[in-house]
């Protein structure tokens, strides 16, 4: 969009590249993209082996709060202060000004992105239901196991608008040790 700049009425701001128009020419210059600390790589891999230990961690602590309140009550209670902890993040990210367009924004979403509650709760009600019978060790590795395989389909079919990531004979290799390794950790 848009907007002419008000100090320089020469300027006008597209996003992040301001064209200079004068008589004579068009000048350029372009915004630096400030940096993220998620635009490092290490960092990334650091958080997700920590929220792996939060799955775990909350996958036994779901069960166990299950057998003190009931395992539908269990659901409910986790995902209240799951969406409790997930506002205040959202809430620190915009500033505390959600954005004016919000509404459009979230107007414009595909109707697929809407189901992801639903699957939150499927997955914990599931963990509920198995760790007491599986334990958390074999319950964890079937999960991380079905993940990681539709992972790799939903990398190589660029299904939910994902980058294409080919399904390749070393991935599928890796794969087929992991179903193994959960065969030994299930049976050991």
């Amino acid at each position: 969009m848009a907007t002419t700049n008000e100090s320089h009425p020469n300027v006008t701001e597209l996003s992040e590249v301001k064209v200079l128009s004068t008589p004579a020419a068009s000048i350029r210059s372009i915004k630096p993209k400030k940096l993220s600390v998620l635009d490092n790589v290490v960092f990334c891999a650091v958080l997700c082996v920590i929220a792996g230990v939060a799955t775990a961690s909350q996958s036994a602590i779901n069960s166990k709060m299950g057998q003190y309140s009931g395992k539908g009550l269990s659901s409910t209670l986790v995902f209240s202060t799951g969406a409790v902890t997930s506002a205040i993040f959202w809430l620190i990210q915009v500033r505390g000004r959600p954005p004016a367009n919000l509404t459009l924004m979230l107007s414009k979403a595909p109707w697929w992105s809407w189901i992801g509650g639903i699957l939150g709760a499927t997955f914990v009600t599931i963990i509920i239901l198995t760790i007491p019978k599986l334990g958390a060790g074999t319950t964890s590795g079937l999960i991380v196991c079905a993940k990681l395989i539709f992972s790799c389909i939903i990398d190589h079919f660029r299904l939910f608008g994902i980058p294409q990531r080919k399904y390749t004979l070393l991935r599928g290799i890796a794969t087929c040790t992991l179903v193994a390794s959960v065969a030994v950790i299930a049976k050991f």
